[in-house]
């Protein structure tokens, strides 16, 4: 059986660029959800206290839809545009699934 990937990638945005940055995550989501089934949940996630400070939660079925997402053109558009509007870089890190519960880890485990 193959074991989920998740992935978070804290970042901040420059307040004045926050506007084009939520515009560019919306595009960015609405492209993995038409064009990347191995993409079980990408969540754009924003700091109340902080509307410029975000993270993003991404599921992956596997390894290979991670891989696959990485490389997609749309990802790279969606980087090269928004982190021009942060301040330090972005990284990612990179998850296993220690334990969890809930109705939503049940459906991601069950696809």
């Amino acid at each position: 059986m193959k074991k989920n990937a998740y992935v978070i990638i804290p970042f901040q945005v420059k307040e004045d660029k926050l506007d084009e940055a939520k515009q560019i995550i919306n595009e960015m989501i609405i492209n993995v959800r038409e064009k990347e089934p191995g993409v079980l949940l990408y969540q754009s996630l924003q700091l109340k206290k902080d509307p410029t400070s975000f993270i993003h939660y991404i599921v992956f079925a596997d390894d290979d839809a991670h891989l696959k997402h990485r490389s997609a053109p749309y990802v790279l558009d969606f980087v090269n545009k928004l982190y021009k509007f942060c301040p330090t870089e972005p990284f990612p890190l990179f998850y296993d699934n220690f334990e969890s519960c809930g109705l939503m880890q049940d459906q991601l485990e069950n696809k």
